[in-house]
């Protein structure tokens, strides 16, 4: 299991709470999250404890095994959750002893629908993948590409990319 500490920005009740709604939901389903990303991925994350940081700005996996990670603190629960597993996802390619040529989102998304619909059902995954869209372009152009396979492409995609 991955021992992850939350950490926020301030010590401000904003960023105090969101740390705490983390830290329970981690506590509860870390197990989960981590036990369904290896089984759809066949990976094992590099790094046995993650530091992130809880704080206003843009959620962030870290470029290394040793950066610290960040989270949006104002998220909804969902959307925590959602967002815990996303940049797990891109963790979990630090493993990868030869990335592909290709944008990092459409990689993770060939797994990510599938590992918030084994944890919390295929409405969850569509409301967040709908969320993820909104935010930048390259999210919907990565989201669009994967969603046009199906469940089984995308398994033998991830497959072929990690050959």
């Amino acid at each position: 299991m991955i021992s992850i500490r939350f950490i926020p920005i301030f010590e401000d009740k904003e960023f105090t709470d969101a740390v705490n709604e983390y830290q329970q939901i981690w506590e509860v389903e870390g197990s989960r999250i981590v036990n369904a990303l290896k089984k759809l991925t066949g990976l094992s994350f590099m790094e046995n404890r993650i530091a992130v940081v809880v704080y206003e700005g843009v959620s962030f996996s870290g470029r290394t095994p040793n950066d610290v990670m960040k989270l949006r603190a104002s998220y909804s629960t969902d959307v925590k959750k959602a967002t815990i597993v996303h940049e797990l996802s891109h963790r979990l390619l630090f493993s990868l002893k030869n990335r592909p040529d290709m944008d990092e989102h459409q990689i993770i998304n060939l797994f990510l629908y599938d590992v918030w619909v084994d944890l919390y059902g295929e409405n969850f995954a569509t409301e967040m993948v709908e969320i993820e869209k909104k935010r930048d372009e390259k999210y919907q152009k990565a989201w669009d590409w994967a969603l046009n396979l199906s469940k089984e492409q995308r398994a033998d995609k991830f497959t072929e990319l990690l050959k």
